[in-house]
């Protein structure tokens, strides 16, 4: 079993992604090498100067419910017993969250039904699920991951069904809205230190002018460590003429 995560890989030397999804709640990043910030760029060029570093919230495994039974009516029952009793088991857990699909494509469990989402093919059916843990207090990468391993082993199931652990995992943080509101702030420490440093290159006592791009951007993300996400906002900085001065009272 191949086991990536956004961080240094426990046994294989693997690190994580540059890949990502985002929506109003959560910041996910996925699995993938690191790069140094040398070799770092995406669509909006190299990273920035200006970023903050956040411990990651949860850890996302994707697993695969799975039934080789050659019939597919009792294909299509063993997987419905086994989804039914994995989302009660969930319920009763508390710090894990369960939704139906793949990364970026999936769907809370009130919403769709076994025989919506079972993929079939001639041989074998499956239902793929994302887990969510909660990364707890002091917890490694590595326990969150055993902790995990613990509870797939667990799941209920009949005949030939059986719940398999997936390649991919993901790390992520909540409330993103809060890092990018320190992202500014930053930014705006770091513009200001800017015109300070310049102030003198012109005129005594003039601060030269500036523009900064990009700022209405996303933030972005990627991982720097086991359970640690680096957060950026790709922006430019430009410096102008000097700013007009107010005229002297």
């Amino acid at each position: 079993m191949r086991w990536m995560f956004a961080g240094l890989a426990a046994a294989a030397g693997v690190f994580a992604p540059l890949a990502e999804a985002q929506n109003d709640e959560r910041v996910v990043v996925t699995a993938s090498m690191i790069m140094s910030d040398d070799e770092y760029t995406d669509e909006f060029g190299a990273l920035p100067y200006i970023s903050i570093k956040a411990h990651a919230d949860f850890v996302m495994f994707t697993v695969s419910l799975e039934s080789a039974s050659l019939n597919m009516t009792e294909r299509t029952a063993e997987l419905d017993r086994a989804c039914r009793a994995l989302v009660q088991r969930v319920a009763r857990t508390q710090g894990l969250e369960m939704e139906i699909g793949s990364s970026g494509q999936s769907v809370p469990t009130e919403t769709a039904t076994a025989a919506e989402i079972i993929r079939h093919t001639p041989r074998r059916s499956s239902i793929p699920v994302l887990l969510t843990f909660d990364v707890r207090p002091n917890e490694s990468f590595v326990q969150v991951r055993t902790r995990a391993e613990a509870f797939i082993k667990g799941v209920e199931v009949s005949g030939r069904a059986e719940a398999t652990t997936g390649a991919d995992q993901y790390i992520g943080v909540r409330d993103p809205a809060k890092h990018r509101t320190d992202l500014l702030r930053r930014i705006a420490e770091d513009t200001r230190l800017m015109q300070d440093v310049f102030a003198n290159t012109g005129a005594p006592g003039v601060s030269p002018g500036i523009s900064i791009t990009g700022l209405a951007s996303r933030v972005k993300t990627r991982p720097v460590g086991p359970l640690e996400i680096e957060m950026f906002i790709p922006y430019s900085i430009v410096l102008g003429a000097p700013l007009p001065q107010p005229p002297p009272n």
